[in-house]
């Protein structure tokens, strides 16, 4: 029995029909072996099983080979996986078939189109165009497959042949310019679209007209047809954004921001082509700094109209996180999780947001209740260790990342790894296990035995205990020789020739370090005055010491975390997260980035 889609709608309907009908007493549906092959693919396809489908499919082949329905769902199933021989050729049996299915046809004339055979497309639409001579989608099809071929004369006398039978319309207009642009005669193209608009007034049409005379720095007209534009529709948004840029391009900025507010404040308007024309905006050097006030203004007014759009919630939380105003952009993070809690990136970007304001408690309840909901998450198991580590829980702190490490393996991510067994070291040496530190130290650079990070701190603390100072001098020494203006490695390296009683050679050391950053560092000043006391620069010594005490080490010495970066890129924002883990930011401690797009 052949059986085509329609017969295959005909059983669907009946069977669903089938339990009420029974009970009427009215009919019985026997289904056929090829009629339950059938039933049994689609309910293997729907539900994604496409191998098990395509089984039920070719057995229904073998047994009907004039099946054009299963040939039409082989095709499907190979074309999903990837197979696209075996779906043109299933494709031409079902034709073969059935010559009258536009739906074998066009997906045909698809698969060709994606593999660039223009030719071939061409030539499954044109047989289509003479099947179904009234359907405009073939008509259009063919033209843009003309355009890609370059057959501009052939997309034209196409476009005329829906004309004559449509009339003129905004599409066929459009169309006609896209030809007009290929031929690269802008002049004719323009000129035909402002006779259009003369007649039928469209203000997808106007805007194109002002967006060509834009281009050509036509300022005064290109303001006419936007205004005509928005007079026709006041929420056009290309209008309305369009008709700002000849002011900001002009540096008429006062004007510019009058009439690009109500392209933000519309409720109409896509929040996401909202975000997208920011981002082209903010490339523009020193636009951002200059106009500050006035970006506020319109961001607090996209948070007005969208407050429920996640895509504007994130970028406004960066905006406002780039600012420095954290308290905001943890207040739209917050509102975005509530919206949103079974989204992941909504309740990362929520922890991120606790995490720069370095409310440690939050963090550490933000945390704990993250990871009931995703255990095993490495980047919240991390922030979890630190929040434990700020609030003096060194050994819950442990405890965290020793869950980070046990991820680690399970991933085979080294460098995961690398940061666990340094941060564990860190850790255990806070608590006075100098022996499970230096462990760990080892461990890590078993790993990576070039990681400054680790080597540095393995060479700070060997140094503190005066044990063994010729390995820290070894390694100290490695990574000033990767990064010599390093400012806390080469404190580091310099305390170490100190204690070696080498204060002349420590001495240069401090001296580079205070032209890279060693005199925003108490820790660093105080190691400075200590070998210039040494040297017998006592005034000098005790300046630096003076130094010290005013950045209030103490103070600096418990403030572990540096803010959180916020970048906007192409696809969205990426947080950066770089804390000086456990020791202190003097101490070099391994840094670690968290990052999510969207």
């Amino acid at each position: 029995m052949r059986m085509t889609l329609r017969t295959i709608i005909l059983v669907l309907t009946l069977l669903i029909a089938a339990p009420a009908m029974a009970q009427q007493g009215k009919t019985t549906i026997t289904d056929s072996t090829t009629t339950a092959l059938f039933l049994n693919a689609m309910k293997e396809y729907n539900s994604g099983n496409l191998q098990k489908a395509k089984e039920h499919l070719q057995l229904l082949l073998a047994i009907d080979s004039n099946n054009d329905a299963a040939c039409y769902y082989l095709a499907n199933i190979s074309i999903k996986t990837d197979d696209i021989v075996s779906g043109e050729l299933y494709l031409k049996k079902g034709i073969g078939i059935d010559s009258s299915n536009f739906w074998y046809r066009d997906m045909l004339g698809q698969i060709y189109i994606k593999n660039k055979k223009l030719k071939e497309a061409i030539k499954v639409y044109e047989e289509l165009l003479a099947l179904y001579p009234k359907k405009s989608a073939v008509y259009y099809s063919l033209i843009n497959l003309y355009l890609g071929a370059q057959e501009t004369d052939n997309a034209r006398k196409m476009l005329a042949k829906i004309e004559a039978a449509q009339g003129k319309s905004e599409a066929v207009a459009m169309t006609s310019f896209q030809i007009y642009r290929m031929e690269q005669n802008w002049e004719g193209g323009l000129n035909y679209l402002v006779e259009f608009d003369k007649e039928f007034q469209s203000p997808r049409i106007e805007c194109v007209i002002a967006d060509m005379y834009a281009e050509r720095y036509k300022d005064s007209l290109a303001l006419v047809y936007y205004n005509k534009a928005l007079k026709g529709d006041p929420q056009y948004a290309p209008a309305m954004y369009g008709k700002g840029e000849v002011y900001r391009l002009k540096g008429d900025f006062a004007n510019y921001f009058k009439e690009i507010k109500p392209f933000f404040a519309s409720k109409g308007v896509d929040p996401q082509m909202k975000t997208e024309y920011l981002k082209q905006v903010f490339q523009v050097p020193n636009f951002v700094q200059r106009f500050r006030t006035q970006i506020d203004s319109i961001m607090l007014g996209i948070e007005e109209v969208h407050p429920a759009d996640t895509t504007s919630n994130i970028f406004l939380a960066a905006w406002w996180g780039q600012g420095g105003d954290n308290e905001k952009c943890k207040r739209i993070l917050k509102r975005n999780y509530e919206l949103y809690p079974e989204k992941y990136s909504t309740l990362f970007q929520y922890v991120v947001a606790i995490y720069q304001l370095e409310e440690w408690e939050n963090l550490e309840i933000a945390t704990t209740q993250a990871l009931e909901k995703y255990p095993g998450d490495a980047d919240f198991t991390q922030m979890r260790g630190i929040a434990r580590f700020q609030q003096k829980k060194a050994r819950e702190a442990i405890e965290s990342y020793r869950e980070m490490e046990k991820i680690a393996l399970a991933k085979r991510d080294t460098n995961l790894l690398v940061t666990s067994y340094s941060v564990l070291g860190d850790l255990h040496f806070e608590l006075k296990d100098s022996k499970s530190a230096f462990a760990y130290y080892k461990k890590a650079l078993k790993l990576k035995p070039n990681e400054n990070g680790v080597l540095n701190n393995y060479a700070y603390y060997l140094s503190l205990e005066g044990k063994n100072l010729k390995l820290a001098y070894q390694m100290s020494r490695k990574t000033i020789e990767t990064e010599p203006d390093n400012p806390t490695y080469l404190d580091t390296f310099g305390w170490i020739l100190f204690l070696m009683d080498k204060p002349l050679e420590a001495k240069a050391q401090f001296k580079h370090a205070m032209l890279y950053g060693g005199t925003e560092s108490a820790a660093i000043l105080d190691h400075y005055a200590e070998v210039l006391f040494k040297l017998g620069e006592h005034d000098l010594a005790f300046i630096y010491w003076n130094q010290a005490k005013q950045l209030d080490a103490e103070k600096k010495l418990e403030k572990n975390l540096e803010e959180v970066d916020f970048y906007l890129t192409e696809n969205g924002i990426v947080f950066y997260l770089s804390p000086g883990i456990i020791a202190p930011p003097e101490t070099g401690a391994v840094s670690f980035e968290i990052a999510y797009e969207f």
